[in-house]
Parts: structure tokens; C-alpha cells; sequence
């Protein structure tokens, strides 16, 4: 008894350093502004980012089936490709129009966001001027006189190639934009005009400003693509932080504080979206010029493999003689089907829940490395394409790997894996749940015998 004493005490002085000392600097971090712009950027992209995805799966589909897909059914590979070539020009549409303008996208959304949130400080900042000038702004870094008579775009200029270098572009636009603006460096009108008109007026020096720097920076250079350096510089970035330490590291963090009662997921991607967002559409222009698949540790991966789903312990709250676990069992079991995991976080809970440190924090942190270690092996196949992350984790893991039957199977495999890996601590909880069930009823009796 005293040992366990020992040790709860030791998980409560933990917790305790992560609530008070970790978590509010990493709470603050994600409410920077430009974290906090980047953050429903990505949210408003994401659309687009699956459909896109989507649109380039359905173009490679009769491959997989061929002989190179590893299915070797030519049949279905004829027959799928006569119903999608007819399709293939608008399909190839959506692609571009989405996975290959993925920076200017971005670059004008992020724009959006930030001068929305200045808008908040100062009217005067104009939320729709602040997108246009990013907008324009990002362009002024593509040297068009360069540009093929075809006027053939290179690849690392509206992509994914150029994510980085469009939202750090669209930031530094932003911040002169605003600046000027807050020290009043505009064209005054007179009260009689109308707002809207006093508007453009109250944007044409910082805008002028901002293009005539962005122009300088992106074509004075006697020829120096300063766009290809910033793309080259965040690259290393992304190179980085596409590795499995940095995205271990991340996964813990996630744990850690989804454990203190902070969505983890939120807080870690709010700074790891960029770099995840160019790792799954650099695998996804891959996987359409059937080249070697570049990165592992995607989102994707991480969240159909790994995290997979709270199913198994929803499915073991159904199962429980422990009335409370039963009830919640069968209100949670639905959505976890769909990956909503707060009903089960916050109602079981396995929150600031010293039984659940184990199986939650260290458990999904064994089945990282095991995934990781069968990535490594070829087992565990890369993603190739975004899902929407409240599709079930097996299925999402099918056709997020580009159709792969071994991916389902390993998601099946790791639920059941979570499932065992819960059961021991899951029983303990249980035991006291039943035991408190009993005092209770025992007490309501004796109230009704007095």
C-alpha cells in the first residue's frame, strides 16, 4: 500500500509540473497570432486538400491494379481506366487547381486570417485587403519574364515546394501592411466620401509599399530567385521535421497534454500542420508520377496507425459489469467509430486518471515505435492521400495508402493491440467502479431503513 502511495504521488507531482509548468507556455504558443492564422488556414483548407487527393487517387486507380500496383488484375485496371479517361481532363483540373496551387492558396488564406485578427485591433486593417495583398505579394516572387512562351509554371512555385516561402511571404506583407496602417501613413479622405471608397484610398500607400518591396526582394537581384533560397531554407525545415524523432517527440507531447485535459492534437499541430501539409502532397505528387513514396511519418500515418481510435476502450466500457462504464459504453460507442474521442476522454475519464498514464501516454508510444519499425521493414505502407480525419481509422488507412488491403489489416491489428492494452488497467478502474457502485447502493438502502 505504501509503495502505491509512493507512486501515485510521484504520477501527481508529474501531472502537477505538466499542468503548471508545460502546458500554459505550449497553450500560449498556439494562441500566437500567427500560429492561431495558420491554424484556420489549414482548417479551411482541408477541403480542398482531400478533394484534390481524392481526384488524384481516382486517376491512378487503374494502376494499382495492374501488374506495377503489385494486384496484377488487368481486367479491372482496363476496365476502371475506360471509365476514367473520359474523365481524366477535368480530374487532372481539380488536381491543379488545388494540390498545385497549394502555396499561393495558402499564402492568400494565411493572409486573410492575420489581417482579420488586426482587423480585431484596428478597424482600419481590412481583412479581404490584407488577402489581396498577399496575393499580390506572393507574385511579385515569380519572375514571369522567364516564363515559357507555354507559360509552363515551374513545379516549385505554386506547390507544396513553395508552402513555407508563401506563408513566411504573406506574414512579412501583412505586417508592413498593418504597420503602416497603424502609423497612419495613408491617404486621408474627406468625411463626405463614402466608407468604401475611403477604404481603397486608406490601402493604396501600404499596398503600394508592400508590392514595390516583394517586387525588389523577388526580381532585383540581377536574376537571383530569392523564392527558390527561402524554398531551399525551409526545406531543410521540413526535412527535419519530417523525421521519426521529431514526429515521436510530437506524438508524446499529444499524449501529454490530451492526458492533462488540453487538446494535445490541436496544440501540436498548430506549429507541425506546415511541415505535415507539405510531407502528404509532396507523397501525393509522388504517388501520381509513380515515383518512390518520400515520407513515412505523415498525419495521416500518425492518426490511422497509430492513434487509430479510443474504439477498444469504448467497446470495453459496453462490455463492463460497472453500470456508470455501461451507460457511457454505449453513448461513446458510436462516435468512436467516427474517432470523437472527448465523450470517453472526459466521461470514463482517462484524463488526470493515474491508471490511464500507463496505456495512454507510454502504451500509444510502444505502438508508435512498432509502427515506425514496421514502416522501416515495408510493412506498414506510407499515405498517399488525405481523408477526412472522422472516417474509421481502417478504412481511412485503405484508401489513405492508395487502396492497400495490409493497411486495413494492420489498423484492425493495432486496435486490438490498444484494446489488450488498456484491458489490464481498464479492469483496476472497474474493480473500484464496482466497489463504489456497492457502497452506494449499500447507503441508499440504510437511508431507507431509517
Amino acid at each position: 500500500m505504501g509503495e502505491q502511495t509512493k507512486k501515485s504521488g510521484l504520477l501527481d507531482r508529474v501531472t502537477n509540473l505538466i499542468e503548471e509548468k508545460v502546458a500554459p507556455p505550449l497553450l500560449r504558443l498556439s494562441q500566437v497570432r500567427y500560429l492561431e492564422a495558420l491554424q484556420r488556414t489549414f482548417v479551411t483548407l482541408m477541403p480542398y486538400m482531400i478533394l484534390g487527393a481524392t481526384a488524384t487517387l481516382i486517376l491512378n486507380l487503374s494502376g494499382l491494379f495492374g501488374k506495377d500496383g503489385g494486384l496484377n488484375l488487368p481486367g479491372v485496371a482496363n476496365a476502371i481506366s475506360a471509365v476514367v479517361e473520359p474523365c481524366r481532363p477535368w480530374l487532372l483540373q481539380v488536381v491543379f487547381v488545388t494540390i498545385n496551387l497549394l502555396a499561393l492558396i495558402t499564402a492568400v488564406l494565411n493572409g486573410y486570417f492575420l489581417g482579420d485578427y488586426y482587423h480585431k485591433k484596428d478597424e482600419n486593417v481590412s481583412p479581404i485587403a490584407a488577402a489581396v495583398v498577399s496575393f499580390v505579394a506572393f507574385l511579385c516572387f515569380i519572375n514571369f519574364t522567364k516564363l515559357s512562351e507555354n507559360f509552363d509554371w515551374p513545379a516549385y512555385i505554386l506547390g507544396s515546394p513553395s508552402l513555407f516561402g508563401g506563408i513566411l511571404i504573406s506574414i512579412l506583407a501583412i505586417e508592413v501592411y498593418r504597420f503602416l496602417i497603424g502609423k497612419k501613413i495613408t491617404i486621408k479622405m474627406p468625411e463626405a466620401v463614402p466608407p468604401m471608397i475611403a477604404a481603397a484610398f486608406t490601402s493604396m500607400i501600404p499596398v503600394s509599399v508592400v508590392v514595390v518591396i516583394c517586387a525588389i526582394l523577388g526580381q532585383g537581384f540581377a536574376g537571383f530567385d530569392f523564392l527558390a533560397l527561402l524554398n531551399k531554407l525551409c526545406a531543410y525545415l521540413v526535412v527535419g521535421g519530417s523525421g521519426p524523432v521529431a514526429q515521436f517527440a510530437g506524438f508524446f507531447l499529444d499524449r501529454i497534454l490530451w492526458f492533462v485535459g488540453l487538446h494535445g492534437s490541436n496544440i501540436v499541430s498548430s506549429v507541425m500542420q506546415p511541415i505535415w501539409t507539405t510531407m502528404i502532397t509532396d507523397n501525393i505528387n509522388a504517388f501520381a508520377a509513380h515515383q518512390a513514396i518520400p515520407y513515412m511519418f505523415t498525419e495521416q500515418w500518425i492518426n490511422f496507425y497509430v492513434r487509430c481510435s479510443v474504439f477498444p476502450l469504448a467497446l470495453l466500457c459496453t462490455m463492463s459489469k460497472a453500470e456508470r462504464f455501461k451507460v457511457l459504453g454505449k453513448l461513446s460507442l458510436p462516435g468512436t467509430i467516427f474517432n470523437i474521442a472527448e465523450p470517453v476522454m472526459y466521461g470514463l475519464p482517462v484524463v488526470l486518471n493515474p491508471l490511464m498514464f500507463v496505456p495512454w501516454v507510454l502504451g500509444f508510444s510502444v505502438l508508435f515505435i512498432l509502427n515506425a519499425i514496421l514502416g522501416v521493414l515495408g510493412i506498414t505502407p506510407p499515405m498517399v492521400s488525405m481523408v477526412v480525419w472522422t472516417m474509421p481509422a481502417p478504412l481511412a488507412s485503405f484508401i489513405g495508402s492508395g487502396f492497400k488491403l495490409q493497411s486495413m489489416v494492420i489498423t484492425l491489428v493495432n486496435m486490438v493491440i490498444i484494446f489488450f492494452m488498456f484491458l489490464p488497467f481498464f479492469k483496476v478502474m472497474e474493480k473500484q467502479e464496482l466497489a463504489a457502485e456497492k457502497e452506494y447502493k449499500k447507503q441508499k438502502e440504510d437511508s431507507k431503513n431509517v
